[in-house]
């Protein structure tokens, strides 16, 4: 439509420019004509100037006409071309309008293009990361099932090592027993009764045998502690057939002596006899002075005159 209008305003453009070139020409050959006439002859005769009139008058209705008919299509063009160009702004405006609209869905889809590209990307490290992860965790697997190899054949040594230790325990507890029957009476009755405690738990089926390893090894702590210790207790022993309340001492495993509470009477254990000897009245002082110390209630400062027991040439002596 808007070549349509610079069509015909063009057309126009020519179509005026051509009228008056036209009327130019026409009008200087008439110019011209009455010039030569006035001077080639002064009797020109009015017929003629006349027809020179009409002919002038002719020509410039002519031009007139022309030139209306030329405004009247100029403006018609003109109203068509306005038309036109408001048309073609609505269709920019519409085509506008459209490409922005376009523009947004294209930012749109950008947008969620960057958008799912980024949580591609996240979704690829993730998966690396876990990757190196579950290698990590083949590798502890496969230790571990290395391992649980090694486990297995030491439960199976366990079991075996179970069923040899039982015995073992209830041979060390049964000669443990006996070293306590022939060893000095320290707390006899006391240490028998853990004897019997220990012989109970190795017949119990709901106690470990770890814990009656443990109980078995406690013991014998035990008993080994009494021949390094000096200690003061009070016990009864049997002396002539008489029952005495008395207070005992033992140093280590090479004496036990009692004294009575009275300080009046003191004793020894003879190993060879397995009795209670009487000592005489030359061990009484120095027995209570040892009581004394073992009960840290004096300084251990003096050497002390004390019966004990000690091996001479393979036998059992008695020595000051």
């Amino acid at each position: 439509m808007v070549a349509g209008s610079l069509n015909i305003k063009g057309l126009f453009f020519i179509y005026v420019v051509c009228l008056y070139r036209k009327f130019s020409r026409t009008s200087l050959c008439v110019l011209s004509a009455l010039s030569n006439g006035k001077s080639n002859s002064k009797n020109f005769n009015n017929s003629n100037k006349a027809v020179g009139r009409r002919m002038i008058k002719h020509r410039v209705r002519t031009v007139v006409l022309s030139a209306v008919a030329a405004t009247s299509l100029m403006w018609g063009a003109a109203s068509a071309g306005a038309t036109d160009l408001n048309q073609v702004l609505e269709v920019g405006t519409k085509a506008n309008q459209m490409a922005q609209q376009s523009q947004e869905k294209i930012n749109k889809t950008v947008d969620q293009t960057d958008s799912i590209i980024g949580k591609y990307k996240s979704v690829l490290r993730t998966i690396e990361g876990l990757r190196i992860y579950n290698a990590q965790l083949q590798r502890q697997i496969d230790l571990q099932v290395v391992e649980m190899g090694k486990l297995s054949k030491s439960i199976k040594g366990v079991t075996e090592i179970k069923r040899q230790i039982t015995p073992l325990m209830m041979e060390m507890v049964s000669a443990l027993g006996e070293f306590i029957e022939h060893d000095l009476p320290i707390k006899r009755e006391e240490r028998l009764a853990g004897i019997e405690r220990l012989r109970e738990l190795m017949d119990d089926p709901n106690i470990d045998a770890s814990e009656k390893f443990r109980s078995v090894f406690e013991l014998y702590q035990i008993e080994s502690e009494y021949g390094r210790a000096v200690q003061a207790y009070t016990d009864k022993v049997n002396v002539g057939g008489n029952e005495l309340e008395v207070d005992m001492l033992h140093i280590g495993r090479i004496a036990l002596v009692y004294q009575t509470r009275d300080g009046k009477e003191s004793g020894m254990w003879d190993k060879e006899t397995g009795q209670w000897a009487p000592l005489d009245e030359s061990y009484r002082k120095p027995i209570k002075q040892a009581l004394a110390v073992a009960n840290k209630q004096a300084a251990a400062d003096t050497l002390l005159r004390l019966p004990f027991t000690a091996p001479i040439a393979g036998k059992m002596g008695a020595a000051q």
